[in-house]
């Protein structure tokens, strides 16, 4: 059982790392009228270009998700921080399931299912895969908007700061305090990253870093030998 169960209505810090993104403003328009909701903008000290929209909360790291990550749980307020990558949405009507996964003594942690926007069969494909892992393995990635309590993610250290997989590892420490929480609605994430890599290869690239890091390669070596 997880110490210190969250109150019936706990606060939610919605925490968006941006690095050269623009339309922000749709983000925190969509959660304004949702009482017990903030949104933290965490920004990356080398990108002037981007701005949180006016008003928002927002601090700047050093560029990588997981540093961003952190900064922006260090400038939140709530009591459940949920992680939500600058291309993807999630209907803020969900928060409500959000904090009901996390009410539940079991569970450490939580995410959406997967839908990756756009038509195409090749998009179906890559929704129902991650959506498998997620349900079958328990292990959700980053653009599916993790969520877990402020306590627990102080309790495992926050994101480790590695150049890739800080979301495997995030889910991996917070497996061993307790079950992981899939939420039967789906996160919509853009397509633009299969699409700019190519559908094929960047699909062979993440299951070639999965198979690499679950035979004990490390992020940083797995990001040396992906990222040239």
């Amino acid at each position: 059982m997880i110490a210190g169960s969250l109150a019936a209505t706990p606060s939610i810090s919605i925490i968006i790392p941006a690095f050269h993104e623009s339309g922000l403003e749709s983000i925190t328009a969509a959660f304004e009228n949702e009482p017990g909701v903030e949104v933290v903008f965490a920004l990356c000290l080398e990108d002037l270009s981007t701005r949180a929209p006016e008003g928002s909360v927002s601090v700047r790291a050093p560029k990588g998700r997981a540093s961003q990550m952190n900064a922006g749980a260090r400038a939140s307020s709530g009591e459940i921080l949920l992680f939500l990558h600058a291309d993807t949405r999630i209907p803020p009507a969900s928060l409500g399931l959000v904090r009901g996964a996390l009410g539940r003594p079991d569970v450490a942690a939580g995410a959406y299912l997967l839908r990756v926007e756009g038509e195409g069969l090749w998009r179906q494909f890559l929704s129902a895969g991650a959506n498998l892992r997620s349900r079958y393995l328990g292990m959700p990635f980053g653009d599916q908007a993790i969520f877990l309590s402020r306590e627990v993610f102080q309790r495992i250290g926050g994101y480790e700061e590695v150049p890739i997989l800080e979301d495997v590892r995030l889910i991996e420490e917070a497996a061993r305090i307790g079950r992981i929480a899939i939420l039967p609605v789906c996160a919509a994430t853009s397509a633009r990253r299969w699409e700019k890599g190519g559908i094929v290869a960047t699909t062979l690239r993440h299951w070639g870093i999965m198979i690499a890091y679950k035979m004990g390669v490390s992020p940083r070596r797995l990001a040396r030998w992906f990222n040239r």
